[in-house]
């Protein structure tokens, strides 16, 4: 008897988060997300958000939860085409997190990472001031890497990056664990190429710049040893106490604060004296904003693709993110470390203005 009670107090422990998260409250928030880059039906663009959904328990104004294939505006991967567009409501909570667009290699089985013809990309000026007009001042807004970059045109960024407090330099960049597998765009060689006649003969890690204007800047592991480090400022961790630093593994651009907007984290590098000056002369700062916000018209900014995670973990349980980061790695290791814990402070934010008071942390 005594050995079967143990047993159920066991299982009870391990199924404790789970049932705590069963009966805890939902929260009704109205969302809008906007990603323009579904081409396949793994949704990864925006999957990494919709998991904090999931775990914080919060469900659409009908009390349905938010569903991963649904609940967005862009382009239908089944149909392949574009989904009906955003069109003016209240809302609580605005997430732009991707328009790139989809282009026809994307459509293929295996794609070549070659360029492409675009069909359907970009933000339109009619679907921004959709957005905009959707706002009150209880709405949060969110936008991140890609949300103004091409193939945008350059009017609609400007008003976008106005509106968003920030200003970007034209350059994006990532690091590479492995500048010679397949994971390198072939566009990405192909510029270094033409701009400097030689081969692209880089092996190990590296850090790639790109600008607009096509130039390329490639710095390769002896003089880039390590991803960029996401590092909160004071303001910061003022604000998300929980958050942790870690290294960033993907897509970013150099962008700088217009105005009041606060820098409330930043990209960190370790670089050579030779690659500080290769990005001296580029104008390429060695630490800039990762992510940027207007308290007074609560947006934020995040200079990086961090929504974009294409895992399936367990999201119904309460505090899984606080066993999950004792096993992340890699690119889990930013998202469990550093995004979603910074995420659920922005949802709390969201859920205390709309119900006008503090909910349980």
């Amino acid at each position: 008897m005594k050995k079967l009670i143990v047993i159920l107090i066991l299982i009870l422990l391990v199924l404790s988060p789970r049932i705590y998260w069963s009966v805890k409250d939902e929260k009704v928030l109205d969302i809008a997300v906007i990603d323009k880059t579904v081409a396949k039906k793994d949704y990864r663009e925006h999957k990494g958000f919709f998991h904090i959904l999931d775990s914080k328990k919060i469900v659409r104004p009908d009390g349905e939860f938010y569903d991963l294939g649904y609940n967005y505006y862009g382009f239908d991967p089944y149909d392949q085409v574009e989904m009906e567009p955003y069109r003016a409501r209240k809302v609580d909570l605005i997430y732009v997190a991707d328009t790139y667009g989809v282009f026809s290699d994307d459509l293929k089985k295996i794609p070549d990472g070659e360029r492409s013809e675009l069909i359907y990309g970009g933000m339109g000026l009619l679907e921004w001031n959709e957005l905009m007009a959707s706002r009150d001042q209880n709405t949060t807004l969110i936008a991140e890497f890609n949300s103004f970059a091409s193939p945008t045109s350059d009017e609609i960024s400007s008003i976008m990056q106005k509106n968003l407090g920030v200003n970007w330099s034209g350059w994006i960049g990532r690091h590479f664990p492995d500048l010679s597998n397949d994971e390198i765009p072939h566009w990405l060689i192909e510029g270094y190429q033409q701009q400097t006649g030689e081969d692209w003969l880089f092996v190990g890690p590296g850090l790639a710049f790109v600008h607009t204007t096509g130039q390329v800047a490639v710095l390769d592991g002896k003089e880039s040893k390590r991803p960029p480090r996401f590092q909160l400022t004071s303001v910061g961790e003022e604000k998300f106490p929980k958050v942790k630093s870690s290294s960033y593994t993907y897509w970013f651009d150099v962008i700088e604060p217009v105005g009041n907007t606060e820098v409330l984290a930043t990209y960190a590098f370790d670089l050579t004296e030779k690659s500080r000056s290769v990005l001296q002369e580029l104008g390429i700062p060695e630490k800039f904003p990762a992510v940027l916000y207007q308290e007074n018209k609560q947006t934020y900014y995040f200079a990086g693709d961090y929504a974009d995670f294409d895992m399936q973990p367990l999201t119904k349980w309460e505090g899984v993110h606080n066993f999950y980061k004792y096993f992340a790695k890699d690119v889990s290791s930013f998202y469990w470390l550093t995004y979603f814990p910074m995420m659920e402070v922005i949802i709390d934010e969201a859920v205390e203005r709309k119900y006008g008071e503090q909910i349980e942390k």
